[in-house]
């Protein structure tokens, strides 16, 4: 095994398993690497074991590690931060699909999950650092008590709760983007589309929310969406290119294909996909809000009571749908193989799960 080297925390995650490539990995603190770390450097168990919810009960923060052997590009806050929003937005839209389908709480359902601590080793395992636009500090550890973020109780992420289709061609890119230093406008264009995502999943506000607050979120999730479509050079994002982008998808559920839906577009009105009119509604208001056109709480509900920002989360794993080209590809074993069909088909119904949860949660809009 190879030498892992610890970047940064969070305390609100607690993930039981991982989420990982060769060169980066998002871990427990009880994952082999760590532990490995834990025995050199007591001092990182000394951080670690300080961390406490609001009312003082223990939690132990999920932590974001690289390989010791990776390039030096994988080390910039681009890179980190891009790593933390492939993991948070492989897990958030799945959960908003839930919420959406059974009308129940999910707690991944906000990236404040994956949010990063601010106070973190330094290289030597010694102190305490924190730098960002407001402060940078140094501190003992000895002095320390870390908590998690008030906002939201630490919440577990298992390997259930993972797009895992979405989250490995994220990682694939990732990889090519950061390790391999790519520079091509594709991968330029996923992570900073992943960046406005993760900060549009946030919880709205922390205390007193009101429709403003979601009206504002809408804002963020339109951005990632046409972050994503944009077509580059002197073109322009705006709802047809994304509309595209979305009908790119290689639907499994019939009912999202046909066009059946009325869109106005301009001055005229279309038949499109229910998807395509849903996300018609959040271009519409994200509008209305930016503008300063008369808006209320009451624009945020479907019609069918369902909130309107969680659509626009289960449709942005679909934006990327169409912008990743994710799709089950694997050629059918012969029909006399039986044991190459039986895996067969247990890979398509594991690839095709989280697809079949979301479409199933923008049918909820009908």
């Amino acid at each position: 095994m190879g030498e892992w080297v610890p970047m940064l925390v969070m305390p609100n995650l607690d993930i039981r398993g991982s989420i990982e490539c060769e060169f980066a990995a998002i871990v427990s603190a009880t994952d082999s690497r760590v532990e490995k770390i834990r025995r050199y450097h007591p001092n990182v168990t000394n951080f670690l074991g300080k961390f406490s919810g609001q009312f003082k009960n223990q939690c132990w923060p999920s932590l974001l590690i690289l390989s010791a052997d990776s390039p030096e590009m994988c080390r910039t806050a681009e890179a980190i931060t891009a790593f933390r929003d492939l993991a948070s937005l492989s897990a958030i839209p799945l959960a908003r699909a839930k919420r959406l389908r059974f009308d129940r709480g999910e707690s991944l359902v906000y990236s404040t999950a994956f949010q990063f601590y601010p106070w973190t080793l330094d290289k030597h395992y010694k102190n305490l650092i924190m730098s960002n636009p407001a402060s940078t500090s140094m501190h003992l550890v000895s002095e320390f008590n870390g908590q998690s973020f008030p906002e939201q109780s630490q919440v577990s992420l298992m390997e259930q709760y993972v797009d895992l289709p979405l989250a490995k061609a994220l990682l694939k890119r990732w990889v090519m983007r950061f390790p391999r230093n790519s520079t091509s406008r594709c991968d330029l264009v996923l992570f900073r589309s992943l960046s406005m995502a993760n900060e549009a999943a946030r919880i709205p506000a922390l205390v007193a929310p009101t429709f403003y607050d979601v009206g504002r979120t809408l804002a963020l999730w339109v951005s990632a969406f046409e972050i994503l479509a944009h077509p580059g050079a002197t073109g322009q994002s705006n709802f047809t290119t994304v509309a595209a982008l979305i009908e790119k998808v290689k639907w499994l559920d019939c009912a999202l294909s046909a066009k059946t839906h009325n869109v106005v577009i301009g001055k005229k009105s279309e038949l499109r996909p229910l998807a395509t009119s849903i996300y018609k509604k959040i271009y519409d208001l994200r509008n209305d809000y930016l503008h300063g056109n008369d808006a209320d709480g009451s624009s945020l509900v479907l019609n069918n009571n369902k909130g309107i920002i969680d659509f626009a989360a289960c449709l942005y794993r679909f934006a990327l749908t169409g912008f990743l080209g994710l799709k089950f590809n694997e050629p059918r074993p012969l029909v006399d193989d039986v044991d190459a069909t039986g895996n067969f088909m247990s890979r398509r119904r594991d690839f095709h799960e989280p697809q079949e949860s979301l479409e199933a949660a923008v049918l909820t809009a009908i």
